[in-house]
This record gives structure tokens, sequence and C-alpha cells, in this order.
């Protein structure tokens, strides 16, 4: 084989692996990257973990410290544009206040999982995985209309 033809393969193959990596940075919230099942172990999870400062109906202000509320626009808008993964590592360690950095990365996902869904964005199919390149290319973005 050429070297010509050995380019002109590249470059096809580049056509068709490029445009599948940019979907796959594109996506959001509002795909349905958690199960229902995940956020109902996710409930429970809150519920022993996190609850006590951010109440169990996530209004936030239960301790001392004035915990953030994690449901509603305060919630929203302090992950807007970012990556799940930014959520996953300010969650898993630094909660909760009273033992950081003790729940496993299968417990962060689950209480994300959770949060996701009490804020309105959609199950879906897939568990969120606690893998952090995954986690990377799942954004909070506005709600879009497609």
């Amino acid at each position: 084989m050429t070297r010509a033809a050995c380019g002109t393969i590249l470059v096809l193959s580049l056509a068709f692996v490029i445009p599948a990596a940019a979907q796959d940075a594109t996506r959001n919230v509002w795909d349905g990257v958690y199960t229902e099942g995940q956020a109902a172990r996710g409930q429970e999870l809150y519920k022993k973990n996190c609850g006590y400062c951010h109440r169990d109906d996530l209004t936030g202000g239960g301790s001392e410290a004035g915990a953030p509320a994690l449901r509603g626009p305060i919630f929203f808008y302090r992950w807007l544009h970012s990556p799940l993964a930014d959520m996953f590592l300010t969650i898993g360690t630094t909660m909760p206040q009273n033992k950081p950095d003790s729940l496993t990365p299968e417990t962060v996902a689950d209480i994300v999982s959770f949060l996701l869904k009490q804020n309105d964005m959609p199950a879906g199919k897939t568990e969120l995985p606690p893998e952090l390149e995954t986690l990377k290319q799942i954004f909070v973005t506005e709600k879009v209309t497609r």
C-alpha cells in the first residue's frame, strides 16, 4: 500500500472517530445519565450521610454550618457548566462534613444520581459510573429542548 493510500485511510478513519468523540464530549445531565434504581439507592445513602446537614428534603441549613440547599436554583447554578466530575470530587473528598473522604466512589455516584433526580434531570438506562474520565464528559447545562 502506498503512503498516499495509508494517509487517505487514516483521514477517512478519523472522520468517523472524531464525531463520535465530539458527541461524547457534549453529553449533559438532560441525556439520562443515571438510572431510577441508582437514584433510589442514592436517596437512602443521602439520608444516612447527608440529610443531617442538608436536610432530608435537600433544603439545606440543617446544621450550625448552614449547609447549602441541594435542590433548586442554588444547587443548579452552583454546578452550571461544570462536568459532573467536579460535583463527584467535591462530595467525595469533602463530605460528610464530620468524616470527609469516607464515602466509596459507588456511594458518591449514587448520591449524585439522587441529586440529579431531585433537580428534575431525567433518568436513563445506564447507571452513572464512579469513573472520573466518564464524569468529565457529562456537563450540567441549561435544559435544551430538542
